[in-house]
């Protein structure tokens, strides 16, 4: 191996669901990055992966567990992800795992997730350890709901600034969800590294064996004759789907044989559910709930455009997987959402004026052969920037960089 690199991550890996979704998601796909790279990779995490789980087959990856983290409250629930207690004490755990590691495995470096940097950050700032700290602030700590943003605002983003300031590299998806966080650092900029969230993005742009593509039609009755518009979960405020139902009837008395999949669970179903009746469109809709990653690739591939309403995201996965897929996307004109589709895509609507969406959802459709070859330049796009390999060359190029700046 090339070198060795200590990983601290409250929660990481499947399933996608709950109140850490999004760290578990950006945290298992930091490794899925790297296990190719040629490098030596030490877990700290509260997760028990599934046991057929492929990185736990991997002879570069070791995981060392430690209990799971509760909220405030004495429960695992929605505001434990921002709970700052609940990180300083898991980044205490973490580091007391790394001193007892540090003299037999040398670590290179630290690459913490969040708070889980912050017991390596003050050990760095009391000139108790010598080897760099590169923090990831993934973005879902800028967003949420209500509840979750008074923790966000106040104990965690101190506990972020604190990390921050301590830290030799931050490695974020999008500035500009950083700078959500309040009161960053001096020079926060200047010491961020942007790196686009990875994925399998080869497996999604292949496309599915013919009778699996019938099976999954039968499946969720989708008409091969129809336009198949695609709406993902999470079903939570700030995803906008629930905003967007009222716009179908609108759609479907331009084109009648559209057809919505709605896929994924959400405490906003049930709304969007009760919505679909209001409108009287229940036969142009389809619910399937959680669906497993076999069946999302099919859903991508059997669908006709992807309708991504979210105001705020952190990384925006399925834009990613819509364009690894070869699927025109309807997304909302605010970032990250506009800096991860191909230059001069015209796929954008602005957040304050939902009804243009309908008039994308014309255009794609009216100028079908135009927006494939768009279609095929975003998936060109998507493999080129955000598949797992790429992504973890220019991680590990990150890495021998200030490796060799820190000697």
């Amino acid at each position: 191996m090339d070198f060795s690199i200590f990983l601290p991550s409250i929660e990481i890996g499947p399933p996608y669901v709950g109140p850490m979704a999004g760290l578990r998601r950006y945290a298992y796909s930091l490794v899925q990055s790297l296990v190719n790279q040629n490098i030596d990779i030490h877990i700290v995490t509260t997760s028990e992966l599934l046991e057929n789980d492929e990185i736990l087959d991997r002879e570069n990856v070791n995981i060392y567990n430690l209990p799971p983290q509760i909220s405030a409250r004495g429960a695992y629930s929605t505001q434990t992800h921002f709970y700052a207690k609940n990180h300083r004490r898991f980044s205490k755990q973490a580091y007391e795992i790394f001193q007892t590691l540090q003299d037999e495995i040398g670590f290179s470096l630290i690459h913490a997730t969040e708070g889980a940097a912050y017991a390596f950050a003050k050990a760095k700032k009391k000139n108790k350890l010598r080897i760099p700290i590169i923090v990831s602030i993934h973005g879902a700590v800028t967003t949420g709901n209500f509840k979750s943003r008074v923790f966000v605002k106040r104990p965690y983003s101190r506990l972020l600034r604190k990390v921050i300031e301590s830290s030799n590299l931050i490695v974020s998806s999008s500035f500009s969800l950083l700078e959500k966080i309040k009161g960053l650092p001096k020079g926060t900029k200047e010491k961020t590294e942007i790196v686009p969230h990875s994925l399998n993005c080869k497996k999604f742009s292949q496309i599915p064996k013919l009778e699996d593509i019938e099976d999954f039609r039968d499946k969720y009755d989708l008409n091969l004759g129809k336009v198949t518009f695609l709406l993902q979960g999470p079903y939570i405020t700030r995803k906008s789907q629930h905003e967007i139902i009222e716009y179908f009837p609108e759609i479907i008395e331009y084109h009648p044989d559209s057809i919505f999949l709605i896929i994924g669970e959400g405490p906003l179903l049930s709304k969007i559910k009760a919505k679909i009746i209001d409108l009287g469109i229940e036969e142009s809709v389809r619910i399937t709930g959680y669906i497993n990653e076999e069946e999302l690739h099919l859903a991508y591939h059997t669908s006709d455009i992807l309708l991504y309403p979210a105001t705020e995201a952190s990384f925006s996965t399925p834009l990613i997987e819509a364009m690894a897929s070869g699927l025109p996307v309807i997304a909302v004109d605010a970032p990250p959402m506009n800096e991860m589709l191909p230059p001069d895509v015209d796929w954008l609507y602005p957040s304050n004026q939902k009804d243009l969406l309908v008039e994308k959802v014309v255009d794609i459709i009216e100028d079908k052969e135009a927006n494939q070859q768009i279609a095929f330049e975003s998936r060109k796009h998507a493999l080129e920037i955000y598949d797992n390999k790429i992504v973890g060359k220019r991680i590990k190029k990150i890495y021998l960089n200030i490796i060799k700046d820190s000697e």
